[in-house]
């Protein structure tokens, strides 16, 4: 055992993997052996040996959240900072690449990313421009719609080009039987629906995510130089949970490593769960036929679970033999627990009915609650320490309704989406009221919202008496309030506050009715939390549900001025469309998950969900056949067998699948694992058999030997609520401590404090406003032309014109001729740019190069981010950076005492990695200014620098304890959150 610079131990296997030098490895980690640490590891290994600078290692990754947490280890590791780091998802770096490299195939690098939703709408858009016949059918000309996108992101996911699908329905063309001739026929609509959509894409200047990796593999195989490029860039590529790739995404890691083969794969192929978005496991067991030399390693030590929990683990997934990397390796993958305590032997839940269930885990976890299940060292256990794991987001209201009864809190992680929380459900309804005012539901759902605090009784009241009367709610209230003659009748008798409150709504939604035809839906929703006095709540939240309930509603403000922005049209209507089939797909934007982890909370989720996670205590509910495993559905529209080219495995694929999403969900406790089972769910009358997994996991012996015999109902008692038990809403926000910061949040909080927390605590992205589209669309065709210096070629002024409408970012304007008028102000400015400053001996070393800096004031360390736009040699060990500017030109004392270029000085002299570490004699700092085509210049000597410091650390302590009200400067009328401000609104 040995131990790292930052105390680590690491042990053989572990160090093996991590000081690996050239060549393939294959690191097989098993479930809780610490492969994140190996691979945050072997990255500072490689760069304190000299294998590779920072921005020679390619990282990839599967969610934004693993990127985030490996990027923030590497931090750590490396004290003085680091240029530019390549650790991202799949998605994002062939994003990344696409920018900066699809104008080589003929593509707009400025494209807009669809969603599944976008890509919906823009084929419902084009239905009948397609050839189609059986995929269109006129009773229901969008039936096969969502089949056909889902179908064509599965031949992304498969690297099967809409050229390379015509040509197979072409050579299979025709058939004998009725039958066949049909099926030739349909797959010939697909072919040619396919061609279509990708052909539709390109024109529109859009992409969606599969584009995003199968366009990256086209510039690679067609622009071989660019290919080469990458492969000598990257000189290490490490992939984590490579058993997650699919084979677009293997094909691209293959061409990346195909000059240096120095890829590290991190695979577990038990914990293979995601076939359903084409992840083929066939990538982990042929690595070693792509690379035969490859060296392997096998991570067994286990830091998280006991051996009991190990071993029953393991005993589940060796029935997927033969189709194991353990079988066909001839490896031994067995864990073993780091634990002394062998740990307690694994329970079995099971009783009569789903209620039971639920209520039996609840009164387990009431009898767990402080208890100390770690017997090496004191660890009591707290409501976060529990999870409930589900094979479905459905599943779970049994084990809520019972929480709630028993008092228990908790937070349900399943389905995470934005449009179903109950306070943006409550925004929906109201655009519903507006859409038809006579839709009663949704109006109801409006008087009942909390914040109304309308009696109850009253609201009961009326709704009977329109139901009665045969009146929608909304005539019913106008009855009530007598703005409505009524004849009919005795009318209920209701409180006067309860009527003023329903008065004032009844009144609001008029006003707002006179609106839809002129504003946006965003807009009218603004009115509504500005008229109710809501728009408060928002920013004055002072407990952790608050703030998740800010979060949501800021968030979907944001997504509806995102909309507002891409789509000409944004009534009430059209976006009520638009929620409606985002939430059909099941496409809702992520809800807020503010701090969850450290919400004092029963958590409950699917196992899905819980990848990556562990919890001490786990009740993996509902282990009965047809819930686990499920049954299996196939794609409405299936990719044909002989185009997949995964290689398929010998056993029963689904039950396999089903069987490792098993075996993760068992992985994830440290101390306690409970199966959890009922004879019936809902209202079945045939009793539903144990899991075969239970079986396989803990044996029938164990099954039979349980109690079976609680045939209890629920009793009139056990509906009392408990008190609540250490609610998590009680507990204050916990205080704002900033561990990065960059120029720009700076600038926001000087800007305006309230501007910076919507900005940077919300994390509301707002919408593109004019100046920072123009700003991005000058910046990238100047990289685009250094760049082409960079590579041999000749600049001229017409290429940078030319590079400047290839880059052109349309979002934000408001009307046709103010884009046309910024374009020929863009094309002035660089015109007159290269007529003044362009010169072609130039020697550029880097373009947008990003970096993050360290910098320590006693125990508090920060990590300084930002992008140098440009840095040049000047020979004899001098550089100079450049920062373009498209707005106002200060004076030579401003740019002097700039703290933006101060940052700059920091990070060029601290980071010790070519083309940085220099002296700070030896960094010239220049702005450039369009506006007036000159450029200022200055320098920072050490003492300044260090004085810099002191003052970043002297806006850190503002930041962390402002109370973020609004500055109420003179931007607030056209700032782009004005709509969150109250000092804008008062004026």
């Amino acid at each position: 055992m040995r131990t790292d610079s930052n105390n680590k131990k690491l042990n053989k296997q572990q160090l093996e993997a991590i000081q690996h030098g050239k060549g393939p490895l294959l690191i097989i980690a098993g479930a809780g052996t610490g492969k994140t640490t190996v691979i945050t590891e072997r990255i500072k290994w490689l760069i304190s040996k000299g294998f590779a600078k920072p921005s020679q290692i390619l990282a990839l990754t599967f969610t934004q959240k693993a990127a985030r947490e490996m990027e923030e280890r590497v931090d750590i590791l490396m004290p003085y900072g680091y240029t530019q780091m390549w650790i991202s998802t799949f998605h994002a770096f062939c994003e990344r690449i696409l920018r900066q490299e699809a104008v080589h195939i003929g593509l707009d690098p400025g494209f807009k990313l669809l969603s599944d939703t976008d890509a919906t709408m823009l084929l419902r858009k084009n239905i009948f421009k397609m050839d189609l016949d059986y995929f269109r059918p006129l009773g229901n000309p969008t039936k096969f719609i969502q089949g056909m996108i889902t179908h064509f992101s599965r031949l992304h996911d498969e690297d099967i080009s809409s050229k390379e699908y015509l040509l197979w329905v072409q050579s299979t063309r025709g058939g004998k039987t009725k039958e066949e001739k049909l099926e030739s026929k349909k797959y010939l609509e697909l072919a040619n629906a396919y061609k279509f959509y990708q052909e539709l894409k390109v024109i529109e200047g859009l992409m969606d995510y599969g584009d995003l990796i199968g366009n990256t593999l086209k510039i690679f195989r067609q622009r071989k130089n660019i290919l080469k490029e990458y492969q000598e860039q990257f000189k290490f590529i490490l992939v984590d949970e490579f058993q997650d790739t699919n084979i677009a995404q293997n094909e691209l890691l293959l061409l990346l490593s195909q000059k240096n083969k120095n890829i590290t794969a991190v695979a577990d192929d038990n914990q293979s769960i995601y076939k359903f978005r084409g992840a083929a496991i066939s990538n982990v067991m042929s690595f070693r036929k792509h690379f035969p030399k490859a060296k392997l390693v096998v991570l067994t030590q286990n830091y998280r679970s006991t051996q009991e929990i190990l071993d029953k683990s393991y005993q589940l997934i060796q029935h997927n033999n033969p189709d194991t990397l353990e079988v066909k390796e001839g490896i031994n993958k067995k864990l073993q627990s780091k634990k002394k305590d062998p740990g307690e032997k694994m329970k079995l839940i099971y009783v009569d009915r789903v209620e039971n269930e639920a209520d039996e885990v609840a009164k387990e976890i009431k009898n767990l609650i402080g208890s100390d299940l770690n017997k090496e060292r004191s660890d009591p256990l707290s409501w976060k320490d529990f999870a409930i794991l589900l094979r479905a987001n459905n599943h779970a209201e049994p084990f809520v309704r019972s929480f709630l009864r028993h008092g228990i809190p908790f937070q349900f992680l399943g389905p995470g989406q934005l449009f179903r929380q109950p306070e943006v459900k409550d925004l929906i309804a109201y655009l519903q009221v507006l859409q038809d005012f006579t839709n009663s539901v949704a109006l109801f759902r409006v008087l009942s919202m909390s914040y109304f605090d309308i009696d109850n009784r009253d609201l009961t009241a009326v709704s009977n008496f329109s139901r009665k009367y045969n009146l929608s709610l909304f005539e019913g209230c106008e009855v009530i309030l007598g703005l409505q003659e009524f004849e009919n009748g005795k009318l209920p008798n209701i409180k006067k506050e309860s009527k003023d409150k329903i008065k004032k709504i009844i009144l609001m939604i008029t006003k707002h009715l006179k609106l839809i035809s002129k504003e946006t839906a965003g807009q009218i929703l603004y009115y509504f939390l500005e008229d109710t006095g809501m728009i408060k709540n928002i920013l004055d939240f002072k407990f952790p549900l608050d703030e998740k309930k800010a979060n949501n509603i800021s968030k979907f403000f944001s997504k509806l001025k995102t909309y507002e922005v891409e789509h000409e049209d944004a009534r009430v209507e059209t976006v009520l469309d638009w929620i409606m089939l985002s939430m059909e797909m099941g496409e809702s934007p992520q809800a807020s998950d503010t701090d969850w982890a450290e919400n004092d909370a029963v958590n409950i989720l699917t196992v899905h969900s819980a990848k990556g996670l562990e919890f001490k205590v786990v009740f993996m509910g509902n282990l009965v056949s047809q819930r686990f495993p499920t049954v299996e559905k196939r794609e409405q529209i299936p990719i044909p067998d002989k185009l997949i080219k995964e290689e398929l495995p010998v056993g029963d694929y689904h039950e396999q699948e089903e069987r490792r999403l098993f075996y993760v969900g068992m992985t994830r406790a440290k101390e306690r694992l409970y199966f959890t089972a009922a004879k019936y769910y809902g209202e079945g009358k045939r009793d539903k058999r144990i899991s075969p997994f239970v079986y396989e996991a803990i044996g029938e012996e164990a099954i039979i030997n349980e109690d079976k015999s609680n045939e209890s109902q629920l009793s009139i008692v056990d509906w009392k609520k408990d008190l609540p038990a250490g609610r998590q809403e009680k507990l204050p926000v916990k205080p704002l401590q900033i561990s990065y910061i960059s120029y720009s949040q700076i600038d926001a909080f000087k800007l305006c404090p309230l501007h910076y927390k919507l900005r940077y605590i919300l994390k509301i992205e707002p919408p593109i406003f004019p100046a920072a589209s123009f700003g991005i669309s000058v910046h990238n065709a100047l990289k685009d032309l250094y760049l082409l210096l960079k590579r041999g070629e000749k600049g001229s002024k017409e290429k940078l014109i030319d590079l400047l409408k290839k880059n052109w970012v349309r979002e934000g304007y408001t009307t046709k001729a103010y884009e046309n008028a910024m374009f020929v102000r863009g094309r002035k400015y660089l015109s007159d740019y290269f007529k003044k400053e362009f010169d072609p001996k130039t020697k550029t070393i880097v373009l947008e190069q990003p970096f993050t800096a360290t910098i320590a004031a006693g125990k508090k360390i920060l990590r300084i981010g930002g992008k140098i736009d440009r840095m040049d040699d000047l020979g004899s060990g001098k550089v100079e950076i450049i920062d373009y500017k498209t707005g106002r030109v200060p004076s030579q004392r401003q740019v002097n005492t700039d703290l933006q270029l101060s940052i700059y000085a920091i990070a060029v002299t601290q980071i010790r990695e070519p083309p940085f570490q220099r002296k700070p004699e030896d960094v010239i700092l220049s702005m450039y200014f369009f506006d007036s085509q000159e450029k200022i210049t200055t320098v920072r000597t050490h003492e300044q620098i260090q004085e810099d410091k002191k003052k970043i650390f002297e806006w850190i302590e503002k930041i962390e304890h402002s109370d973020f009200k609004c500055s109420g400067n003179v931007i607030c009328s056209s700032c782009e959150y004005r709509m969150f401000c109250n000092v804008y609104n008062m004026e």
